[in-house]
């Protein structure tokens, strides 16, 4: 058996404090917002779903414009950090037949999976709609609700609501079998994310237009997709220990560069009720395990970097799932990489891929197109069912 879902952790009572009068500081700002004529809305940024249920994931932020921060692309990347989430806002969440309320939690993010949805597989558009608080409350509304619509049911009242987002949700069909899993620093994007100065000038400091792409990453994957996908390209999962304030501008840097279209997992920073920082590898490992249960019929292409702890991770969901690895994939940093990003000539985790169950194939190149070749050289084709991969 894996381990739990869950963060198995005790919470910390000074943590509890500073979590609750951090949220208290948030609903103090978007009230004093809320009076010069801000207003709640959401940011949506995606899903995924089996043919039986659906996960929805977005953000509440008070917004004076309504739009998706597309702006954001062009702007410096501090901006993508100074927002003002609404605790606790209820919001209206629709995708396909399924419909149901779902509140935020106190950093103004949104996760929900609703069942049967009745969409067929391939890529869908979900809805996030904010609604007023005092109408929710009043109508006594709670978390997993659904709202009726209608206004001719006796007692009933009338909930108001804001505009509607659409959230693009890929549902995976039963009969597909491969799916990819990729991580995004230093893996699709040059980021150096152990090496704090150098991740924090590309976070913070530069255009998120003008970051720079891993050279042959959006080939390697939109290859994969279309080989193993069947009618529509199969499914990919970006898994990263970013930021979820990133995912705007990310979303536009991989649609220029040709990234075949995903959803994505990602992490909220600061401190929880069980530790000052969150871990990334507990995000990374709880989020593969996720993927196994909520898609069981899915054997995952896991796509990393050897400059963090991807391999460590990767092995782990390896040894414990075997049956949901199709093969494993790092790009290798050069040594002026590898110090630059963690201050060592070796890789981190170096020997964790030797733990690896023998019939998983992996694969190493220093960058996507070298990694294409290793993995049509290593039997990729094979191990998918499908034509042989092309080397372009």
């Amino acid at each position: 058996m894996g381990e739990p879902l869950i963060d198995d952790e005790s919470p910390s009572w000074p943590l509890t404090v500073v979590t609750t009068l951090g949220e208290h500081s948030s609903v103090l700002i978007a009230q004093a917002l809320r009076a010069i004529g801000w207003w709640p809305g959401l940011i949506a940024y995606g899903g995924y779903a089996s043919t039986t249920q659906v996960r929805v994931l977005g953000r509440a932020l008070m917004t004076r414009s309504g739009d998706q921060r597309g702006w954001l692309a062009q702007r410096r990347g501090w901006r993508q950090f100074f927002d003002a989430q609404v605790p606790r806002q209820p919001v209206l969440v629709t995708c396909g037949a399924a419909r149901a309320v779902a509140f935020a939690d106190r950093w103004g993010y949104i996760d929900l999976t609703l069942s049967d949805h009745g969409l067929p597989p391939g890529w869908h558009s979900a809805r996030l709609q904010p609604l007023h608080p005092a109408d929710v409350a009043r109508a006594g509304v709670h978390e997993g609700d659904a709202l009726s619509g209608s206004r001719s049911r006796p007692g009933a009242r009338h909930v108001r609501a804001g505009r509607a987002v659409p959230v693009p949700v890929r549902v995976v069909g039963d009969d597909e079998r491969v799916g990819i899993v990729s991580d995004i620093d230093d893996t699709v994007m040059v980021s150096m994310v152990p090496r704090a100065l150098t991740a924090m000038r590309h976070a913070l400091v530069d255009r998120v237009s003008s970051r720079e792409a891993v050279p042959g990453m959006a080939s390697l994957l939109s290859t994969i997709t279309r080989v193993s996908g069947g009618p529509d390209a199969a499914p990919v999962i970006y898994l990263s220990t970013g930021a979820w304030n990133v995912v705007p501008t990310l979303k536009d840097f991989l649609a220029r560069l040709d990234y075949p279209r995903g959803a994505f997992l990602m992490t909220s920073f600061g401190p929880s009720n069980t530790g000052w920082l969150r871990s990334g590898l507990e995000h990374k490992r709880r989020e593969l395990r996720r993927l196994a249960a909520e898609l069981p019929g899915v054997r995952w292409i896991l796509v990393g970097d050897d400059g963090q702890r991807d391999p460590q991770v990767y092995a782990e969901f390896a040894r414990e799932h075997p049956d949901h690895v199709a093969g494993i994939a790092i790009r290798s940093l050069s040594h002026l990489q590898q110090v630059m990003s963690h201050g060592t000539l070796a890789p981190l985790v170096p020997g964790a891929l030797w733990s690896v169950p023998e019939r998983i194939p992996v694969w190493y190149g220093v960058d996507g197109e070298s990694l294409l070749a290793s993995m049509r050289a290593g039997g990729l084709d094979r191990t998918l069912g499908g034509p042989p991969l092309p080397l372009r």
